[in-house]
This record gives structure tokens, sequence and C-alpha cells, in this order.
């Protein structure tokens, strides 16, 4: 309502008072020209004057033609009057002067006095000296008649002047009033005009002022803000866009953003500035951006908005916030996640690891005990018996069942020994004093060696070493961890296999390793024992009845693992095959 009356005082008045000023100032044009009409055809109608000349005339002809009578004038200047005087009545003959003529009545006179003068015009032209009197008689009447005309015109003409003023008076009071109408007309426009140019004045101020606070606003933001028109031109680039972009404002301005840097011309920020074109918003979180000679990027959120007018969209505005800081503070919260799960899963494994290990030193113990309760008391038994055997028979014991049984009790000692030395060194690779010394060594030489003493240890059993091809360089390792390993694997073989079977080992090797292969006889494992033949303690179905510990194998590929080979078990089903696997020597390596 309150808009409805500033519109009606601000518009409506304005109008009216321009609609009276125009028409006040037409009737006033009209009223002028209504007396400059007046004033011009007063002045035609000044007959006063042509009276008065022709009274003139008319009383000078007759004073000549009375002088030529007295012999006082000529003919000539007889004719140059009677010329003028028809002159004059020619004009009160013409036009306004006839009309005006006819108007005070003496036409007629005239139209007489003029026939008078045609009949006269003879008489002129061939005066004789009797026709003075005569012309003198006949202009007479002319002179009478133009003093009265004369008169009647003067009155006339006073009596229209008086009329005239009248309706001069009146017309100039209407004209001042429309004067003075449009003086108030005006007066009101420029009051109107200069309350119009006051809140102008105030409006543009107060935009200005907006204006100005809107730059300081988008000037000191910390966000770089820029905006495009609807052909993606831009049309605003504040101080912080400068600073992540690198380029000024003068570079900015009237360009489409991707000539400015290759940030905007990647395909989501041209999908964002075009959403916003058509009136959606949308944002881009943690966006990489690389700077100018900077190989780390930063970071930043983006948000599109469109600009509108009237609810068209006009443009869009684009505000890019640096989140370097946030981003690195995610990447250091998802390290220190990431590092504490490490934490957790090593500090699981380690408690893995340590529950594995009582359970081990469980199970050893629980096997110790159990190896020490029948594999350390069988010896010792066989060893007790042929020692009482001998006590008992006494003095009647022959020398060579003596040996029998001195031979019987050492050689259960001997094995008594080696369960011992396999558990000592099982608990030494437990407590980790068990060491690896690699050096150059002839794997051939190795294996000679440890044929030699198992044959000597029992010649009875045939090791046969198969020929096998060149291989080359030595291999890099502990000798005596390799003597140990295949001291094992050859008396696993002739332990576990008939006696007279064959056992044979072989050396071959390919671009990177040596592989040493032991075979025997004897009855395949089980493919379910194939896995489990390695592990601590374990002993398979075929070892019953036979002394072990359950470790030779477990210790045998610890030994080879260490050496940075390995010990397998080969497929196959004639016999069982064992390879240990071990480095070729390189100078490298030394």
């Amino acid at each position: 309502m309150i808009r409805f009356r500033n519109l009606a005082f601000g518009l409506l008045l304005p109008l009216v008072a321009v609609v009276v000023f125009a028409v006040l100032l037409t009737f006033s044009l009209i009223r002028m020209l209504e007396v400059e009409n007046a004033m011009r055809v007063g002045a035609e109608k000044n007959m006063l004057w042509v009276f008065h000349q022709s009274e003139v005339a008319a009383r000078r002809l007759t004073e000549t033609a009375a002088l030529i009578g007295l012999g006082e004038a000529d003919t000539e200047e007889l004719s140059l009057r009677f010329d003028i005087l028809k002159s004059r009545i020619a004009i009160l003959n013409d036009g306004p002067q006839r009309r005006f003529v006819e108007e005070i009545g003496y036409d007629d006179d005239l139209d007489r006095i003029a026939a008078v003068l045609d009949a006269m015009t003879p008489v002129v032209a061939d005066l004789s000296p009797g026709d003075g009197a005569r012309l003198r008689d006949a202009l007479k009447p002319a002179a009478r008649l133009f003093g009265r005309a004369a008169n009647k015109a003067m009155i006339a003409e006073w009596n229209d002047l008086g009329e005239r003023l009248e309706t001069y008076r009146a017309q100039l009071r209407q004209i001042i009033l429309f004067l003075i109408g449009i003086m108030a007309a005006g007066g009101i426009l420029a009051a109107t005009l200069a309350v119009a140019l006051r809140q102008s004045h105030q409006r543009n101020l107060m935009l200005r002022q907006s204006r100005d606070f809107s730059a300081l606003l988008v000037s000191s933001s910390g966000e770089g803000i820029l905006a495009v028109d609807r052909a993606g031109r831009c049309t605003l680039w504040n101080d912080a866009m400068a600073g992540l972009i690198g380029k000024s404002a003068e570079q900015a301005m009237g360009r489409p953003p991707a000539e400015l840097a290759g940030f905007f011309g990647i395909a989501p920020l041209q999908a964002g500035l075009a959403r916003a074109l058509e009136g959606q918003s949308s944002e881009l979180a943690l966006h990489p951006l690389f700077q100018n000679e900077q190989t780390e990027p930063r970071y930043v959120d983006l948000r599109f908005f469109p600009m509108r007018n009237d609810g068209e969209v006009i443009g869009a505005i684009l505000f890019l916030h640096d989140a370097t800081d946030r981003h690195a503070a995610q990447q250091r919260e998802a390290e220190d996640r990431d590092r504490l799960e490490d934490l957790v899963a090593e500090r699981t494994r380690d408690l893995d690891d340590a529950l594995q290990r009582e359970r081990s030193a469980a199970d050893l113990y629980r096997n110790f005990a159990a190896m020490v309760s029948h594999q350390f008391r069988t010896p010792l038994a066989v060893a007790d018996s042929a020692l009482q055997r001998l006590i008992r028979r006494g003095p009647r014991v022959e020398p060579g069942e003596v040996a029998e049984r001195a031979n019987r009790a050492r050689s259960a000692i001997a094995g008594l020994t080696r369960l011992v030395e396999s558990t000592l060194d099982v608990a030494r690779l437990d407590a980790g004093q068990l060491g690896s010394q690699r050096v150059r060594c002839d794997l051939n030489d190795i294996v000679d060696t440890v044929c030699a003493r198992q044959r000597e240890t029992d010649p009875a059993r045939e090791i046969s070493i198969l020929p096998s091809p060149d291989t080359g360089d030595a291999v890099f390792c502990d000798p005596a961890h390799v003597e140990q390993i295949l001291e094992n694997l050859l008396s696993n073989a002739i332990k576990y296999t008939a006696p007279g079977s064959l056992v044979s080992i072989r050396v071959h090797g390919d671009r990177q390793n040596l592989f040493c292969d032991v075979h025997n006889e004897g009855s395949p494992i089980p493919e379910e024992e194939r896995n489990l033949i390695f592990n601590r303690n374990y002993r398979g179905t075929n070892s019953t009845g036979s002394a072990g510990t359950g470790l030779g194998l477990f210790m045998a590929r610890t030994l080879a693992r260490m050496q940075g080979g390995d010990l397998t078990l080969r497929p196959g089903s004639d016999g069982v095959t064992f390879r240990m696997t071990l480095p070729r020597f390189k100078p490298s390596t030394a």
C-alpha cells in the first residue's frame, strides 16, 4: 500500500502537471496567435490616412483647376493632379479598402465620384479655357465626401481599436493566467524533479555503498571467487583466486577460465560450471590443484552456484576453498589409523606367536616327556639288560659273548646320544643359538664324505651315488649343517626301508640352485602325511616300532632354509625321494 502511494505521488502527479503544462501552453500560444492576427488586421485597416490623402488630392485638383482659369497653372499640372486623384480612388476600390468603404456606407458615393472622374477625363485631356469652372463644380462633392469618409473612418477605427484593446486585455489576462498555470505546473515538475533527483542520489549512494561493501567482501574473502557470464567469460576474479591460480584479475577478466589454467579445463569443473549455468548448484570436495612449479598438489573444495536476475540465470559463480590442511589432517588420521591397525596386527601376531610358542613349549615338554619315557628308556633298557646279563654270567661268560653284549650296549648308548644331541639342537634352535657360517662349498665332496661315514657305520647297507651332469659352480652354505641334513636323510632312508634295499643319492641343478635327491625304496608316505612329516615331533605311521624323536626332518628343513634353500618331499609312488635345494655360489654373495 505504501509502495502504491509512493508510486502515485511519484508518477501520477508529475504526469498531471505535464498535461496541465502542455494544455496551458497550447492555449497561451493560441491566444498569442490571435493577438498577433488581430494586430496585423488592424494595420491593414488604417483607412484614415487614405481618405485624408484622397481629400487632399481632390482639393489640390480643384485648386489647380481654379488656377488654370486664372492662368497661374498649366494643363500638365492639372493632368498630374487628376491622375493622383484617380489613383487614390483606385486604391479605395481595391481589396480591403473597398470592403471598409462598403462597411461605412460610402461605396455609392465613391462610385459616383469615380464615374465623374471618368466623365471628366476627356475634358482634362483637351482642356479649354471655360472647362476650369466646370471641372471645379464636378469635383466639389469629392472633397466633402472624402472629408466625411475620413471622419467616419476615424470613428470606426477608434471603435475598432477600442474593441480590439478590450479583446487584447482579455486575451492578455488569459495568457497571464495560463502563464501562472504553466509556472505552477513547472514548479510542480521542478519539485518532483528535485525530489526524484534527491531520491536517485540517495539510491545511487546506497547502491555505491552496497557495491563497495560487496567488493570489499569479495576482495577480502579468504576463498577464491570466480564468476562467469552466460558465454562462460570471466566477470569476477578476486585476490584469493589470483593467489591460488597465479593469474591476476587483469589477465582473467573477459576470458574463459579454461584458458587461464588447465585446472578449469578438467571434466568435473566443466560439468559443475555447466550445471550452474543451467540453474543447478553442486560441490566438489578435496579436488587436487597443481600450482606452477609445485610437485605436491593443494587440495580444494569447490562450490558452484547459478547467478540469477529476476529468476533468469545470467551467469555462474564458483567458490574455491583451500582445504589442504584438512586433507593433510585426514591423511595423518588415516596413516595413524593404518599404523595403529598395523601395530594391533603386529601385537596380535606377537601374541599368536607367543601363544604358539607356549603351545609348542607345552607340546615339546609333553613330547620330550613321552620321548624320555619311551625313546630314552628303550636304549637304557637295552644297555642295562646287556650289562645285567654279563654280571649274572660272571666268570662263565665267553669272550665273544662279552664283546656282543658290550657292542649292543654301546649301540644303545650311541642311539641315546643321538637322541640327546637332536633334542639339544632343537633347544639351541629355539633359543636362537644355532647360527650359520655360509661359505663356498663343493656339494659333491660333502655327499661323498657323508656317504662314506654312513658306510662305515652300516657296512652292510648299500648307498649308491648316481652319476650326474656337470653341476658347475659350488654352493653357498654352511658345510656342517649340510652334512647334518644329508646324514639325517640317509639315516631315515636306511631306517625305514627293508634291509638290502637300495638307497641312492644324486646331485643335479639349474642356473640358480643345486639339488641333492635322496631316494629309498620304502613305502610311499601317505598323502595326508606329506605336509606333516616336517612338523616338530611328528612321526609318521611308517615309523611305528622304530626309535626316533620326530625332530630329524624338522631340523633338516630348518637348517636347509637357514642356508637360503629348502627341503621338500618329491611326488611319486616309486619309493620316497627327499630333495635338498641349495643356492649356487655367486661372487657377489661372498
